[in-house]
C-alpha cells in the first residue's frame, strides 16, 4: 500500500445455470479505488464495534472482544472511485 494504494473489493452471489447451458450466471459488483489504513484509534474502535454488531448484540462480547483484541487490529479503509456490477436476469 505505500507504494501503490490501488485497490478493488468484488462481492458476488452463489448464481445459478439455465437448464442444459454450461455457464454460471452471477451477479456481482466490484469496486475500484485507493485503500489506507485507519490511523485514528477512535475510528477504528467505531468501526470495529459496528462490524461486530452485525453480527452480535452480545454488548459484553464486544465489551471483552475490544479489551483482549483491538490492539491486534489494524483496519483499512477502501474509498471508492468507481463501481461497477453485473446484473443477471433470472428470465
Amino acid at each position: 500500500m505505500k507504494s501503490c494504494d490501488k485497490a478493488s473489493f468484488c462481492v458476488y452471489n452463489d448464481g445459478y445455470r439455465k437448464e442444459g447451458d454450461w455457464a454460471l450466471n452471477i451477479t456481482s459488483v466490484i469496486t475500484f479505488g485507493r485503500i489506507h489504513l485507519v490511523e485514528d484509534e477512535a475510528t477504528a474502535l467505531r468501526i470495529c464495534s459496528e462490524l461486530t454488531k452485525k453480527f452480535t448484540d452480545d454488548d459484553e462480547y464486544l465489551k471483552q472482544e475490544i479489551q483482549n483484541s483491538f490492539r491486534n487490529v489494524q483496519c483499512l479503509e477502501l474509498i471508492p472511485e468507481h463501481i461497477t456490477g453485473k446484473l443477471v436476469n433470472e428470465s
